[in-house]
């Protein structure tokens, strides 16, 4: 059974029952702007609760931790039923995950981690690694009021894009730019995020929250943005909305400057962490300290000669998303055009590069 809520039409009902819930689980002075897209998964969750305490493991088998942190666990799991495996990601059922199963919920994209069900439970699993024991085993419900959401989603590689970018790293501890594989590969990568990130502000979403850690790879390779915690939407007739768009939340090192001063903010506070995270894939950067470095000279315009010397266009593509004001930032559809056509002028100087070998 769950909470019950009025309204002059059954979409107002919906909401008004989302808050009530919402306040039961703790979380409180939310908007309404702050459930579109999770209003619908309340009842479920709530009905799980009361139904399916050890869903879980009656439901999955082969169970195995892939991923411990501030925010719970991430399990590989197989469902018995289907015999496939997928993610399972268990945390404490508060705004940020209630807020990310919402958003994951309502996108359906090839470069955005998808989402299948979710459902709460009493307990959080409790895993003991091989080396600790051989077996694993359900944690036994708990006497205290905390329950834990159980997101299902579609299994990705446990290396991140961060990894990614610190093995090409640690290969060429030289400047990266001489190394024109690298380059190939970090547009077609660029292509895919752009990709994604075109397609959740066409929905009027801002991630707030895009780095390398948050960007994950599919099992065919394809990549896939992930973690919408953060998730706000850009509704400007919202005055409380409006409100959030000023608070600082993301990770200092890739936010934009209008981010960090608490100024109020749009989508592209998204396009300037892309065009971080573009400069990252292309040039061996050493640390936060260097990153925030490079973030500054780039804002300021300040040339970086070697990094020109090699590839003009990207360099253009990167100060355009790097600008300080918002507004000279191109958008995610501009951009998806100048990566093709920098993908295009990759292609051309490859095949130019074998027929002088040949010649």
């Amino acid at each position: 059974m769950y909470l019950t809520g009025y309204g002059e039409s059954q979409k107002e009902a919906k909401e008004e029952a989302a808050k009530f819930t919402c306040q039961s689980l703790g979380i409180k002075n939310q908007t309404q702007t702050n459930f579109i897209g999770i209003v619908h998964e309340y009842s479920f969750c709530l009905n799980s609760a009361c139904v399916n305490s050890n869903r879980f493991t009656s439901e999955f088998d082969s169970i195995e931790r892939v991923g411990k942190g501030a925010f719970g666990c991430v399990f590989k799991a197989k469902q018995k039923l289907l015999d496939k495996y997928f993610a399972i990601k268990i945390v404490r059922c508060k705004e940020k995950a209630l807020r990310e199963v919402g958003t994951l919920s309502d996108l359906h994209h090839s470069n955005i981690v998808r989402y299948y069900t979710c459902w709460m439970e009493d307990s959080e699993y409790q895993w003991d690694s091989p080396a600790d024991s051989s077996t694993t085993s359900q944690s036994t419900t708990s006497k205290s009021s905390t329950k834990y959401l159980y997101i299902q989603m579609e299994l990705c590689d446990t290396r991140t894009l961060r990894v990614w970018i610190d093995e090409r790293n640690t290969q060429n501890v030289k400047k990266s730019l001489r190394d024109f594989r690298r380059r190939e590969e970090s547009v077609i990568i660029a292509q895919q995020i752009v990709s994604g990130v075109e397609y959740f502000h066409s929905k009027r979403l801002i991630h707030r929250d895009l780095k390398p850690a948050n960007i994950m790879f599919g099992q065919d390779g394809e990549v896939k943005i992930g973690d919408f915690g953060l998730v706000t939407t850009e509704t400007d007739d919202d005055a409380e909305n409006l409100m959030e768009r000023t608070e600082y939340k993301g990770t200092p090192s890739y936010m934009a400057p209008e981010q960090k001063s608490r100024s109020t903010y749009d989508r592209k506070v998204d396009i300037f962490s892309l065009g971080l995270i573009y400069f990252e894939l292309l040039w061996n950067l050493s640390a936060g300290p260097e990153r925030k470095a490079v973030s500054l000279s780039m804002t300021k315009k300040c040339s970086l000669k070697m990094f020109f010397c090699y590839v003009s266009l990207q360099y253009q593509i990167i100060r355009s998303m790097l600008c300080m004001k918002p507004e000279d930032r191109p958008e995610a559809s501009q951009l998806k055009k100048e990566f093709e056509d920098c993908a295009h002028a990759l292609y051309t100087l490859k095949q130019m590069n074998r027929k002088i070998r040949t010649v």
